[in-house]
């Protein structure tokens, strides 16, 4: 027998079957009697059997309906048991992987794990740095989340969702001689590099060579803290976004029409963008980086 039933149809055999009567059971289901007596008939055909004889105390079940009943049953019940999943941060027990660069693990991170682990207190978290073979293992499939600057280069594969913003500015020791955007030019730079992000060019350096400010990189390191203690002890610049400038450092804005804004995001696998796991995450660190 070749069946393919609509679940609406399981749901009129399975009313029948409890009702007796196609009045009630068009009643119960929101429909037309002629509407059920027409679900009824496909039924008979596809089911190659009458299912229901009517007698003057109602329709009687045929013996197919009788040993197939809680069948259909069964079929409903599965039909119902299906539904997004429940997550309670409290209860959860699994483990959870977060990825990002080391700027980020010093400005944010105590901050997040605190917040993080009073959210859900079972759970194993792992804060590592982000690199290249962790953007290659995400886009492969980790079951891993990361948070870094949106990266065009990323596949349609990978969810990039915005949690925050920040603006670009340079930053130099307190007592340096440039005061200006301009005055830069004059004096070498440190840049920061993200393993995975800017390993062969530096997406912020384009859009400056966009806007007709050139610069030349003398040193690139990857670790922040000694990129601001050379800064702290010499006349090199560096760039970092609005509220991470170091202690003993001061700012330099771009002029406001050259403003360049960075999107903080967390990317995941695009089909797992919406688990409830990955939502709590993402509004936990939205959260944090408001603050």
């Amino acid at each position: 027998m070749d069946i393919n039933l609509d679940i609406q149809n399981i749901l009129v055999i399975k009313r029948m079957y409890e009702l007796r009567n196609v009045g009630l059971v068009a009643e119960s289901l929101g429909k037309t009697p002629g509407a059920i007596s027409k679900n009824l008939s496909k039924l008979r055909v596809q089911l190659d059997d009458p299912l229901f004889i009517q007698t003057k105390h109602g329709f009687e079940p045929t013996t197919f309906i009788e040993n197939n009943i809680d069948n259909f049953e069964q079929i409903l019940s599965s039909v119902e048991a299906i539904k997004h999943q429940e997550f309670c941060p409290v209860s959860y027990q699994g483990d959870v992987k977060i990825y990002a660069n080391t700027l980020f693990w010093e400005r944010f991170g105590s901050k997040l794990y605190l917040t993080l682990s009073k959210g859900a207190p079972h759970v194993r978290f792992s804060l590592e740095r982000w690199s290249t073979n962790v953007k290659n293992r995400i886009i492969e499939g980790e079951d891993a989340i990361a948070v870094h600057y949106f990266d065009e280069s990323l596949p349609q594969s990978i969810s990039q969702k915005e949690i925050g913003k920040g603006k670009v500015v340079f930053f130099v020791r307190e007592d340096h001689k440039a005061q200006s955007f301009k005055s830069l030019v004059n004096y070498p730079i440190i840049l920061f590099k993200t393993p995975g992000w800017n390993d062969n060019k530096y997406p912020i350096l384009d859009r400056l060579r966009n806007i007709g400010f050139h610069i030349d990189p003398k040193v690139e390191a990857d670790h922040p803290a000694m990129i601001h203690d050379i800064v702290l002890k010499s006349d090199y610049f560096g760039i970092t976004l609005d509220g991470s400038v170091p202690e003993g450092c001061r700012s330099i804005d771009l002029p406001e029409k050259l403003t360049i804004d960075v999107s903080y995001v967390m990317s995941c696998r695009r089909s797992q963008k919406d688990a409830p796991l990955n939502q709590w995450l993402f509004d936990t660190l939205s959260s944090v980086l408001k603050q």
